[in-house]
Order: structure tokens, then sequence, then C-alpha cells
């Protein structure tokens, strides 16, 4: 997935028949055959097979039944594949045999066609932690696949061979994040046509929220305070991903050496971090060595907000962007009218409500375990223009991700939508955010991270 200028070296090995397979995490124990992890890496596909008689095809989708996913595995097994672990775990890559498991990656709009032989097959459909399994009798020629078989789940259901991460949310002052989730399909989300407003169903969420400064007004049940969570490594283990939203410089305090030294160890177990703007604190503390911040007045939190067209960087994500149906790419036709950005100039997209700003993401060399180093830094994957004040013109990243062990990190300048904004729809940016938190799930090389910085 990275390109050549993402400082990640890429983890895509050739076969003993010459072809690219897709990566997969087994989990911790190989010999249980799991196909926990997903494709990277690869041409896309096994190799034109042989004498086989039959096709699936089909289309995966977000859990919301609506937004196409783009590089999702389809894979095929006999044997019924083990499921997700419960706890954080490092998706290592291995590779997946195509005699034995037939597999192709979704197209950008979502589609995929996948040869093998009639009979009953294991069908499963992964992108990081999501994972849906279904046992399907495949007569010869072709078969469509419903979309209840080809989407990722909207839930955690292991019972029934279906998996979504483990996810927490550092519910904050600023952000609604929670929303976004919930348009995604993690949660219900009640429309209001009389203001045009999109808001999660309380208690319909299926994700943790942890309290980070959300204040008190806030009607959405909490499991404790953050601070009790990141002080906790016992809490902490049991997610697969966290996201550090916007708030107030007092939810900090419960940011001391051992909630930084907790994170660490989470993420290099495998954990993914997401922070944006106004937590970057929670980044820039903990990982430091990763990257920089404009400051103003001695903080990186700026006051002066900004808005910043960007420039798509990264190929996949840009072709994802670019198939997605027109009504997602618009949403101000859903809103009474005009007002909103909107997808249709790619590879440009504007950002809006950015609080922070990056001024550099120097290179993280490791050992690569072969006697030499490898880059595990930021890549770039939106970057453009600042307040040209305290954030200069730049280009400068808006939206980054880096490897830590076997976990990633990942930030954002801006965040999914004001407080007071409940729209109908997800603008670009929170397009461009859910992307990520699928991509950010698949499978790497789990290299030694470097040294913590205090």
């Amino acid at each position: 997935m990275d390109g050549p200028d993402s400082g990640i070296d890429s983890i895509g090995d050739n076969s003993a028949d010459g072809s690219t397979g897709p990566k997969l995490d087994f989990g911790e124990d190989e010999s249980s055959a799991s196909a926990e992890g997903s494709a990277e890496g690869g041409d896309g596909a096994c190799p034109p097979p042989g004498q086989v008689d039959a096709t699936i095809t089909g289309t995966v989708y977000a859990p919301n039944f609506e937004i196409p996913v783009s590089g999702a595995l389809v894979w095929a097994s006999k044997t019924k594949p083990n499921g997700v672990p419960q706890t954080v775990y490092c998706a290592e890559c291995v590779e997946l045999d195509c005699v034995d498991n037939p597999w192709t990656l979704s197209n950008a709009d979502g589609t995929f066609s996948l040869a093998l032989d009639s009979g009953t097959w294991w069908v499963a459909v992964q992108k990081g932690q999501f994972l849906n399994i279904n046992e399907v009798t495949i007569g010869p020629g072709s078969t469509a696949l419903g979309a209840t078989q080809t989407s990722l789940p909207d839930r955690n259901d292991p019972a029934n061979n279906r998996y979504i991460p483990r996810i927490a949310v550092a519910l904050g002052s600023y952000d609604r994040l929670e929303d976004g989730l919930g348009k995604l399909g993690l949660g219900d989300t009640i429309i209001n046509m009389n203001n045009y407003s999109e808001a999660l169903i309380p208690g319909t969420e299926q994700f943790d929220l942890w309290d980070n400064g959300a204040g008190l007004f806030n009607d959405l049940d909490v499991l404790g305070s953050f601070q009790q969570l990141i002080q906790n490594y016992a809490l902490l283990q049991q997610y697969h991903i966290i996201f550090v939203p916007c708030s107030n410089d007092a939810a900090l305090f419960g940011l001391d050496a051992q909630a930084r030294d907790n994170l660490r160890m989470w993420v290099e177990n495998g954990g993914k971090y997401y922070v944006s703007d106004w937590s970057n604190e929670f980044l820039e503390d903990t990982f430091p060595q990763y990257q920089d911040f404009f400051l103003e007045s001695g903080s990186a939190d700026l006051y002066g907000v900004y808005d910043s067209v960007g420039t798509v960087l990264d190929p996949e994500l840009l072709s994802w962007l670019e198939a997605l149906p027109p009504g997602i790419k618009d949403i101000n036709p859903k809103n009474g009218g005009g007002g909103f950005p909107t997808i249709n100039n790619l590879p440009l997209i504007e950002t809006v409500d950015n609080w922070s700003g990056i001024s550099a993401t120097p290179p993280v060399m490791v050992d690569d375990g072969m006697g030499g180093q490898v880059n595990v830094g930021h890549k770039t994957w939106v970057e453009g223009p600042g307040n040209y004040d305290s954030v200069p013109a730049g280009p400068n990243p808006l939206t980054i991700s880096a490897e830590y062990g076997c976990g990633k990190l990942m930030f954002t300048t801006y965040h999914m939508a004001e407080g007071s904004d409940t729209y109908i729809g997800l603008t670009p940016q929170e397009l461009v955010l859910l992307y990520l938190i699928l991509e950010i799930g698949v499978c790497q090389v789990p290299y030694e991270p470097p040294p913590p910085v205090e």
C-alpha cells in the first residue's frame, strides 16, 4: 500500500511460482490457520487458474452498506477460518496459498470476482480486523453473493462469524468523531430533515467511550475517564484501535509516564493509535521522534483555525475517492443546498477546521533484522497549505501515519466535525479518515521499535 516515498519498506514477497501473494496475519499462533489480517502488496489476485468451473462476484461495502471498500481481501477455504483475536495482537504477515485458498482484492469501487471450483467453501471478506465469514455452496458458472455476505460487519459477533475491531474513543470536547463512526455503520444514526442533521443514537454505538473532556452536557454513556484507560494496561489491551480526537488541555493530566509507557507497549503489540489536532500532545509526548509541530505562543494547539485545499498523494486512496458514487462525493443535495466541500476536483480536497500544523516528519530508522535499517517514519497521505501565519504556505502534511513495532500511529491536523456540526453524510476529510481507519488495520512487518524519547 505504501508508495516508494512512504518511508516504509514494501512487505509483498514473491512466492515460489513467481506470483506475489497477499499478506495475512495468522494471529498469535500460525498453526491455527487463522486468516486474521489483510492483504497487502501483490497485484490484486491469484494468477489465472487452470481448470476451475465457477466464479463468485460481489461488492464489498463498509458496515453501512453504502460506502464501497477497496483493497479488501476476498478468499476461500475448505476449512473454516479462525476469527479475530479479541485483544490487541500482532498482525504479522504471512502468505496465502493460491491453490488451497484462492483469493482476490476488491477493486476501487468495491467489486470483485474470484475464480474457484464449484462446491462448498468458507468465503471470507476481510479488511484489517473487520472480517465476515460465510459457508457458501457454489454451483458451476457465476454466482453473485449478496451484500450481507460480502460487506464488512457492523458489530462484533464471533458466534456468527462476524468480527469488527474493538475500538475505544476518547470522547473529547470539540469533535463529533462518534457521529462519523455511526455514519460508517458502527452505530445507528438519526436524521432530522428540518435542520439537516445526522447524529449517533446513544446506546447503539459498537465501540466504547471514555471521557476525555467531553463535558457534562454529553448524553453518551462512558466507561470511565480516558486517564483510567491509559494508566491501566489490562484495560488498554482489550482494544485494537484507540481514537483520541480533539479536546481541551484539561484532558492531559492523565498522560503521565506510566500512561506513556502503556501506550507505547500497546502500539508495539499491535495497537492502532489515531490522534487529531488539539489532542496532539497524546502523540507528541509519547512518540516525539516521529513528528514536529508548528507552534503558536509556544503551543501546538493553534487558535488560528484554517481550511486547507489539500492534495491526495496516495494513488490507492485517490482511486478509491474517484470511484465513490456521486451521492457520497457531494452531500450538498442531502443538506438543502451548497456549502460543504465535495470530491469533484481530485486530487484536490478541501479540509476544514485545521487546528494544528505539522512542521516535519523526520525519518525514524530501525533495524530491519537483516543487518540493515528501514525507515518506519510517517507517510503523508494528504498535504496542503497552512494559514500563512503560524503555519506557512507549505505544502505541509495534513494526514500522516507511521509504524511502531507491530502497531501504527495516525494523525490529522483536522478532526471529523466541529462539535456543533451534525450534517447528513460524510465530508471529504471524514471519508479520508474512514479509509485510513480500514487501512491502518492491515498487517505489517513487526520491526523492533525505536527507543522511547522522553
